[in-house]
């Protein structure tokens, strides 16, 4: 959710996995009236950018570069994604989620029908009450590629399913209700390990 009502540069980049370059270009013909100029306190001129085209201009859909680590999360929670959900296994270790999760992308590409049309975001926190850990995840597909209940199925594999008094599998489909509060919250940074696979 917004906050703001005009960004300059510095903010644009904080928010999108976007180089000082790429800023540049993506400025060049921007609506005049979607733009104004204050000035600094140094005295020189700075540009602001309304909130309104932020997403148009800077929400770009690529992959990151082996590069680009330290923009995983800006670039997660600027993706357009298709399915979230989380598991929260009876007892899994750091190790042993990682490998589930791996397991479960590998399972998913078996699905797909050219190379490279799943991507898979998770990351690994600590359950609140024990010493096992839980996985929150958020899935890119070719559109229609995947219904919930193919995702279901791979999920299964991994994780005991749910109970009358237990969820231990949560799923649905990624659509505008979540806007990027889904992304923003699957990949809060505090959490213990995360991942992009795809």
């Amino acid at each position: 959710m917004q906050t703001k009502e005009w960004y300059n540069k510095m903010e644009v980049l904080k928010q999108y996995p976007i180089s000082s370059t790429t800023y540049k270009k993506r400025i060049k013909n921007i609506d005049s009236s979607k733009t104004k100029f204050t000035t600094s306190k140094s005295g020189s001129p700075t540009r602001l950018i309304h909130h309104s085209i932020l997403d148009e201009l800077f929400r770009k859909r690529r992959r990151l570069s082996s590069k680009e680590f330290e923009q995983t999360i800006k670039w997660v929670r600027n993706h357009h994604w298709n399915f979230i959900g989380n598991i929260v296994p009876v007892t899994s270790t750091l190790k042993d989620l990682k490998n589930k999760m791996r397991f479960f992308f590998e399972a998913l590409k078996t699905l797909q029908m050219e190379k490279n049309q799943i991507i898979l975001f998770y990351t690994i926190e600590m359950n609140p009450n024990d010493n096992y850990y839980h996985a929150h995840f958020l899935v890119d597909c070719a559109k229609d590629m995947l219904v919930l209940g193919d995702i279901e199925d791979k999920l299964a594999i991994i994780c005991e399913p749910n109970t009358k008094n237990e969820s231990r599998i949560h799923l649905e489909e990624y659509d505008m209700k979540f806007g990027k509060d889904g992304a923003i919250y699957s990949s809060k940074e505090e959490r213990y390990f995360y991942e992009i696979l795809g």
